[in-house]
């Protein structure tokens, strides 16, 4: 069962945090984030208090929020998703897509990896299992490559924040999550598909992990996609423009539990 704790009262939000954090990732969001619904923030497998498990994928962070829905006694809940949290809502939707009343797409995307960037995540791999010292140094290319330019010149720190904090992650962890989302398949067809889950897409113009172009071919597959374009904003909205986000994610939430 992986370790979550829940925040308010009404109706149900899951908010799942991306790579290399864990559900702390959310916490200088949610005093922005309305009062009117009831959120839950899981740990997934091996970040912050939740145990690692073998094999770890998509599919088994998925279930792992089911668990959580099921143990709460939800039936349906938004799912909101921050890069890999993004990912492992997509895989969700292959599995119990009628557990899920409303997607927030929070700088991610529906489509698998390109060749190109498996092989780069190999490598990375391969880094990582050369112990702290691969794993220094990884995260802090990868950090830096979270934030736009001038966000960066602004705010040295913030990409060391972002390496410090996968530092508390053990290298193997780090490897399973990297491998997990390298290995994930392209769930653009569902998009074409899906006729009842409405969607919201938080896209970055300075995002260097996220492609701006791939989110604005996707955004527009499904049959009802709210689109937000950040100027100037690389992968870490929640960070960057924190306010600005929370205000479209309560919007979006509102809309998504009072559409007819």
């Amino acid at each position: 069962m992986l370790h979550y704790h829940k925040i308010g009262k009404g109706k149900p939000v899951v908010l799942i945090h991306g790579f290399p954090n864990d559900s702390s990732a959310w916490d200088s969001l949610l005093p922005l984030l309305s009062p009117g619904y009831q959120y839950f923030i899981p740990d997934l497998p091996g970040a912050g208090k939740s145990t690692p498990i073998a094999d770890l994928s998509l599919e088994k962070m998925a279930r792992g929020i089911q668990e959580i829905l099921d143990k709460e006694s939800i039936e349906k809940a938004i799912w909101t998703g921050h890069s890999m949290g993004g990912y492992t809502i997509m895989e969700a939707t292959q599995h119990f897509p009628e557990r899920i009343q409303a997607i927030s797409l929070v700088h991610s995307l529906a489509s698998a990896d390109s060749e190109e960037k498996k092989e780069a995540r190999r490598k990375s791999i391969k880094l990582l299992q050369n112990g702290d010292s691969g794993k220094s140094v990884f995260l802090k290319a990868m950090a830096e490559n979270l934030f736009a330019e001038t966000f960066k010149t602004q705010h040295p720190e913030a990409a060391a924040t972002v390496a410090a904090k996968g530092m508390e992650l053990p290298a193997d962890t780090l490897a399973a999550f990297y491998n997990a989302i390298m290995l994930r398949s392209d769930k653009t067809g569902w998009l074409k598909t899906n006729n009842s889950i409405p969607m919201q897409w938080i896209i970055g113009s300075e995002d260097n992990a996220t492609s701006m172009k791939e989110g604005l071919e996707q955004c527009h597959l499904g049959f009802l996609n709210e689109v937000h374009l950040y100027r100037s904003v690389g992968h870490m909205s929640i960070v960057e423009t924190p306010e600005r986000l929370a205000k479209d994610l309560n919007r979006f939430f509102d809309f998504a539990w009072n559409r007819k």
